[in-house]
């Protein structure tokens, strides 16, 4: 039996000849201004030279008994060229004009008659999208037209309308009114019958994906994401619905992130935490080696969309995840992702989904002092310590590391010491002022341990200003210990730095240290009001200001 067809179709005929969907659980409508522009043309370009145009394969699923295909691969192209359809016969409309093109393009094109549905939508997008692709083509436009979207993809939908109406225009404008209508039709002429693709159509699901994949395997873009879902997808077979659906929970639990792309990114930590070591260009290859049929795909999918909801609570610590956490455990969090250390992400997925809450919050202030301890030392993109953190993860998800001294042991090997890391303390430079305010913040709740949340968490620079004792440009005057060499490599020194209240910066002057000496001494900040204790500034006082400072810093960043 025959299980799949291969056509040289125009786009537009496809739309004549059938019916067609996008999945429920489809990503939706992505194609920004810039995508849309250079489709039209690069048409529009092909029209006027009078040669055909390819625009790739579309790979489809055709209902056996309806004969509707479900789009697996092209809606991007399939949904923009029906856009441009419906700009013209919104423009034939408009201007009262071709009166049987545009009747043509409603009956033919993009609407059918249904005997149950009355007119039906040649092309229905996913769940997401499809109420409001259906408002923004419909030919009896309501008052509130264009339709007001919730979504982005509803945003993207609406730009990409009238990107149309407005190619369309300015081909009609570029011939004589009278010959506006042939012109159009000429245009749809040409888009059903030289702008041409491959329609692949299968008579199962499986098939389909395979052939999407195959097709990719071949060179057509896609991302590492595209593959793997259609991989388990394909896999899935009788049970493709419940794979959409959990594919479909694992992409709204990521949206909170944010990202253009985080599901590649969650694949291949998930995949670290759970399975073992991958590199980034390896992921749909692990996932192929490991799961290989039907039972296996459901489990895993399932297992990546619980996983998802912890992984994106990771990066928030206002998620409800950390509702019965203790407040502690949230700051740490904070702190934690400020580094943003992505060979940690892995052992952070996993301590939250396995670790005890106490545990947990030892563990997040361990990993967060190995973050800083990292940072000054100059060894995060070390190989080694990204081989030590999957090995972790993995264990802990194995069961073999359950508390936070198996988890110190694990790491021994790539932890910076007290020495090296009070050693590179005391000489470090600080040009980022976020981090300089971190390290400055988390110093003073050291050393006045307890002082009031408001005094040390406060992050916000309208309260707290970070300040140069020795000014970031060199004054003429008042600074004779520092000449431009020794200015250049102190003033970013995190001795030379001081947070102060911006209630009580009021009027200090950007003089000598002499003169800012007395707003120093005043300063309800423990670490600021000892420079009222110098008696001047020079190299020799910020090294040994920041001396002290690193031996604080072995508190404030314990290596257990």
């Amino acid at each position: 039996m025959k299980t799949f067809s291969f056509d040289d179709i125009g786009i537009a005929k496809i739309f004549a000849d059938f019916s067609l969907s996008i999945p429920p659980h489809q990503r939706d409508y992505a194609w920004t201004d810039e995508e849309v522009e250079q489709l039209f043309s690069d048409l529009e370009a092909a029209y006027r030279g009078n040669s055909e145009y390819f625009l790739g394969t579309i790979v489809a699923i055709e209902d056996k008994a309806t004969g509707e295909l479900s789009v697996v691969d092209g809606q991007q192209r399939m949904t923009t060229t029906y856009l441009l359809l419906t700009a013209i016969r919104d423009y034939l409309d408009k201007h009262e004009i071709g009166k049987e093109i545009s009747t043509s393009l409603q009956n033919s094109y993009l609407f059918s008659s249904d005997r149950r549905e009355g007119f039906k939508q040649k092309l229905s997008l996913n769940t997401d999208d499809r109420a409001y692709f259906k408002k923004l083509t419909s030919r009896n436009q309501e008052e509130d037209w264009p339709p007001k979207g919730s979504r982005t993809s509803h945003r993207l939908l609406k730009a990409a309308y009238f990107l149309a109406v407005k190619r369309v225009e300015a081909i009609a404008e570029s011939v004589l009114g009278v010959d506006a209508p042939e012109t159009l039709n000429n245009w749809i002429d040409y888009l059903e019958r030289s702008a041409q693709v491959i329609l692949l159509r299968a008579h199962d699901q499986a098939r389909a994906f395979k052939m999407f994949e195959t097709l990719n395997d071949r060179g057509l873009r896609t991302s590492q994401a595209d593959l793997v879902k259609s991989y388990l997808f394909g896999l899935a077979d009788r049970q493709v619905g419940v794979a959409q659906s959990k594919w479909s929970i694992m992409l709204e639990n990521l949206q909170e992130l944010g990202d253009d792309d985080p599901q590649v990114s969650f694949l291949r930590h998930y995949l670290i935490a759970f399975s073992g070591f991958v590199r980034a260009d390896g992921v749909y290859d692990a996932i192929q080696t490991r799961y290989k049929n039907e039972g296996t795909s459901i489990s895993f999918l399932t297992s990546l969309a619980e996983a998802s909801r912890t992984y994106t609570a990771t990066f928030n610590p206002e998620n409800e995840f950390w509702d019965s956490y203790s407040p502690v455990s949230r700051k740490l969090l904070t702190d934690f992702n400020f580094f943003d250390l992505k060979p940690m992400r892995p052992l952070l997925l996993a301590i939250s989904a396995k670790f005890r809450k106490k545990e947990f919050e030892k563990s997040i202030r361990f990993l967060t002092s190995l973050s800083l301890r990292l940072v000054l030392s100059a060894r995060t993109r070390s190989g080694v310590n990204e081989q030590a953190f999957a090995e972790a993860a993995l264990k802990i998800t194995r069961g073999e590391i359950s508390k936070h001294n198996e988890l110190i042991a694990a790491l021994k090997k790539i932890f910076v010491s007290d020495k090296d890391f009070e050693e590179a303390f005391a000489s470090a430079r600080v040009s980022k002022a976020a981090l300089a305010r971190y390290i400055l913040r988390e110093l003073e709740h050291t050393a006045s341990p307890d002082k009031g949340e408001e005094e040390w968490v406060n992050t916000d620079p309208n309260q707290i200003t970070l300040e140069h004792i020795l000014p970031k440009a060199l004054p003429t005057t008042g600074w004779e210990s520092f000449d431009a060499d020794t200015h250049a490599e102190f003033k970013a020194r995190l001795g030379n730095l001081c947070l102060l209240r911006r209630s009580e910066n009021n009027g200090m002057p950007n003089g000598s240290f002499a003169a800012k000496k007395p707003f120093f001494k005043k300063s309800s900040l423990t670490t600021t009001a000892a420079l009222g204790e110098y008696e001047g500034w020079s190299p020799k006082e910020v090294d040994d200001r920041q001396k002290e400072m690193a031996t604080l810093a072995l508190r404030a960043w314990p290596a257990e």
